[in-house]
């Protein structure tokens, strides 16, 4: 289902419902990430598209949604047409607007090794051995493939620069975009380094030709508001009878690994490792303000009513999922090798040689890693162990200093826990001396991340941006000095990481420097019932970009470095063996 060209629901995962009451054709769509109710006014069929005209309630317009099969509705041959002749149109429209420069190299070719796809036109504006990147892309995209034009355009400055060899001066990057969908890249752009390029964005009308630039520095009208926490002490009263009908269908000696999560006020998610397989709901019976309370199993097509038919059935299903949805000991290069068998140094040994080799069942390991239930939702899976504990992610990776062995106990009993060394608002102990050697202690204050409160961490906060962007931050956190942590995290390569970690910084900063209530003190955050009792730091927030190490995208440390000072910025590569334990190998920050 898609409004102005953006994907709203898929379908797939999404549901639907029609209702017919009252001489009106009502559609409510709902998913986890958004909800939608519209009249549907009328209903006109075009080449696989059905477009519905709808109204919301209490307004008199109009607005389109469209239903189509996939989200790219054009032929090969006219999405190649469309694009070279943008290219022809931008590079007439460039040379009225730049009379004195010249335009080189514009194209659209395919550059998988430097992350270049055809749907950007590329090219350069010179004068002399002055130049600049451009980047455009046309009003037929996605909308998805405009919002991330400033990552390619980054990339493409970068790229440009090391192509001159120092032959030609770029100034920096011209972002050109369609009339009318400037939002997000100005918000976006508003927090480039302005010391490392100069960065303009210009809007692009087809028809005319016509180039309008936009402030860079303006923000953009970034409408965001956040949703109140709800009560999950009281809603779990209201769910009682609820919560016991699913914990019957979950194995005895499981309930420990189950998590429950509240949707909203009238719903309460079940999880294992981040993957739901239950639900319950409340609501209200037909003609009636009596409470229904609705049990189900599954999730989007396959999501089934729990009644006394189906409670085995759907607990085999339960304890299924329980025994293969599980962390395994992983095999190859990243296996955990047995401690060796200590013995004396020359004595013999008392085993053969076929004996002493380690063997498992074939298959035993590699099939469970390769099992769907296990691979699902990876994200959810690492979120979810990160709500429980966030400690791996502040410990210090300074490797530990040697001293003398002389006064190595006294060392360790009074030693400062690791996990609480850093924190601006923590004394970071200088060098001591023990029997005459100067050492400095385990934690360095250069290479300490300030520890993250593991008491008041939220996962999927509803950071809602207009109508039509319901967005969730992956975890909102706090460190130990009041700061704000956006923590976003990916499981495979993403080239929009970057970015997309920016987007829920923007609004976290901008939701946490609303002006504090006159008459409470509490600031937006803690009015809508998130971080209470907590003293929250002024500063902005800081941003944590958390992913495998070999599933960091090559391009994330370049556009890292093109972000503007004032966002302060972790890179925290994980163990490849994350499932089985979180463990930080190496990590990068701003301004390092």
């Amino acid at each position: 289902m898609l409004e102005d060209g953006k994907v709203i629901f898929d379908l797939r995962s999404a549901k639907a419902a029609l209702n017919t009451d009252h001489e009106r054709c009502t559609l409510h769509l709902w998913s986890e990430e958004r909800n939608l109710v519209r009249q549907i006014v009328s209903v006109t069929e075009r080449s696989e598209t059905l477009r519905l005209a709808t109204q919301r309630f209490g307004h008199a317009q109009s607005k389109l949604l469209e239903l189509v099969a996939s989200r790219e509705r054009r032929t090969p041959t006219t999405r190649e047409t469309a694009r070279q002749r943008y290219v022809q149109t931008l590079e007439r429209a460039l040379t009225r607007e730049f009379a004195d420069w010249s335009c080189e190299g514009f194209r659209t070719a395919m550059d998988l090794e430097r992350s270049f796809g055809p749907a950007y036109t590329r090219g350069s504006l010179l004068r002399g051995t002055a130049a600049w990147a451009v980047i455009g892309v046309n009003e037929q995209e996605s909308a998805t493939t405009i919002d991330g034009i400033l990552t390619l355009g980054i990339l493409w400055l970068h790229h440009s620069r090391e192509q001159a060899d120092g032959r030609r001066l770029y100034q920096g990057l011209k972002v050109i975009i369609p009339r009318g969908a400037a939002t997000l890249t100005l918000s976006r752009m508003a927090w480039l380094n302005d010391e490392a390029a100069k960065w303009e964005l210009w809007e692009f009308e087809q028809s005319s030709e016509e180039l309008t630039q936009r402030d860079a520095n303006d923000q953009g009208n970034l409408r965001t508001r956040l949703v109140h926490l709800p009560d999950e002490q009281a809603a779990r009263e209201r769910f009682a009878a609820g919560i016991e009908q699913v914990m019957q269908l979950v194995p005895v000696n499981e309930h420990d690994r189950v998590e429950q999560r509240l949707r909203n006020t009238a719903e309460l998610a079940f999880l294992l490792h981040g993957m739901e397989f239950a639900r319950v709901r409340i609501g209200l019976a037909p003609n009636s303000f009596a409470q229904t309370l609705e049990v189900t199993a599954g999730v989007g097509p396959n999501e089934t009513p729990l009644i006394a038919q189906n409670r085995a059935q759907l607990a085999e299903i339960v304890a299924e999922l329980f025994a293969r949805r599980r962390a395994v000991e992983p095999s190859g290069v990243f296996a955990r090798r047995p401690a060796p068998t200590l013995r004396r140094i020359g004595s013999p040994m008392t085993a053969s040689a076929h004996a002493r080799m380690q063997g498992r069942p074939r298959g035993s390991i590699g099939t469970a890693a390769q099992d769907p239930l296990y691979r699902a939702a990876p994200e959810r899976w690492l979120e979810s162990m990160l709500r429980q504990d966030l400690a791996p992610l502040t410990r210090s990776l300074a490797p530990n200093p040697q001293p003398s062995r002389q006064g190595r106990r006294e060392r360790f009993e009074s030693e400062m826990d690791p996990d609480s060394i850093g924190n601006r608002a923590d004394e970071v102990p200088s060098a001591q001396e023990v029997d005459g050697n100067q050492f400095r202690p385990a934690v360095e204050e250069s290479r300490v991340i300030p520890r993250l409160d593991a008491q008041h961490v939220y996962s999927q906060v509803p950071a809602i941006a207009g109508a039509g962007d319901h967005g969730l931050l992956d975890l909102l956190g706090v460190t130990a000095d009041g700061r704000l942590a956006v923590i976003e995290l990916k499981v495979d390569d993403d080239l929009h990481f970057v970015m997309q970690g920016l987007d829920y910084w923007i609004r976290v900063r901008q939701h946490h420097l609303q002006t504090a209530d006159t008459a409470t003190g509490l600031g937006e955050f803690q009015r809508h019932g998130y971080f209470r009792g907590v003293e929250l730091s002024p500063l902005p927030p800081r941003l944590y970009l958390v992913a495998p190490s070999l599933h960091i995208h090559p391009a994330t440390e370049t556009l890292l470095r093109y972000l503007s000072p004032r966002v302060e910025w972790n890179l925290l590569a994980l163990d490849e063996r994350w499932r089985q334990q979180i463990r930080v190998v190496w990590r990068k920050q701003s301004g390092r």
